[in-house]
């Protein structure tokens, strides 16, 4: 009896990998893989996150409670400083 090797189509795949593209989408948007945003969740919930590889796949990773927000402060006393040229 001889040996033989039967070559069966399909049943050496090559696993399926993500691209160097990947992006998650978050409020409405896609963002890159590694972009970092203010995630809104519901009506209510708002946290920062950034968009990460996970087994394949990209999810979101919660980096903290809340967003930053920009405030600025009033200026009493303005003055503009003049160079003589």
């Amino acid at each position: 009896m001889g040996i033989g090797i039967v070559a069966v189509p399909g049943l050496f795949i090559p696993p399926a990998s993500a691209g160097p593209d990947c992006e998650c989408v978050g409020n409405g948007r896609k963002v890159k893989e590694g972009s970092v945003i203010c995630l809104q969740v519901g009506s209510s919930q708002r946290y920062l996150a950034r968009c990460e590889r996970v087994l394949n796949n990209t999810s979101w990773k919660k980096i903290s409670d809340g967003c930053p927000t920009a405030q600025t402060s009033p200026r009493a006393d303005m003055t503009v400083a003049r160079v003589p040229g």
